[in-house]
């Protein structure tokens, strides 16, 4: 697990940017990445460009963040996921899609699941509506992206 926060510290500035440095196997040089506190990655994580990530975030190991990705505080993306998206936060968790071979994924601070999965554990939890709403926009993004999620 790598902690961003003691491997970033010495990078180049750029305004709010850090500056990746040469020589790093998990982002190109030049790269800018905005950290909040507690960043961790897993093993085999690759992050791209102009990449935001919030306070306690956690990327599993494989995953991929392309250019331009921003994960909220509290996001989690499990291992070998990519293109993800952060879909926002409600009823007290940071709530993300991705997909992994296809198929969509949902990410919570302590939940890593499918989409059909998520549906089926939340959906009769009255506590969990906004959470619902949130994931009725994962349902259009798996759609639009062609991920199974049924």
């Amino acid at each position: 697990m790598i902690d961003l926060d003691t491997v970033t510290k010495n990078w180049r500035k750029s305004g709010d940017w850090k500056v990746a440095p040469a020589g790093l196997s998990w982002i190109d040089e030049g790269s800018r990445i905005r950290l909040g506190d507690v960043v961790r990655l897993g093993d085999g994580v690759r992050l791209g460009n102009y990449v935001i990530l919030g306070d306690y975030v956690i990327l599993g190991d494989g995953v991929i963040l392309g250019d331009g990705v921003i994960l909220g505080g509290g996001a989690r993306l499990g291992n070998d996921c990519t293109s993800a998206v952060d879909i926002g936060f409600a009823d007290g968790f940071r709530v993300c899609v991705a997909q992994v071979n296809g198929v969509a994924w949902i990410g919570t601070l302590d939940k890593w699941f499918t989409l059909a999965d998520a549906l089926a554990y939340w959906g009769g939890n009255p506590s969990r509506k906004l959470t619902m709403c949130l994931l009725q926009s994962a349902i259009a993004i798996a759609h639009q992206n062609g991920w199974a999620h049924k």
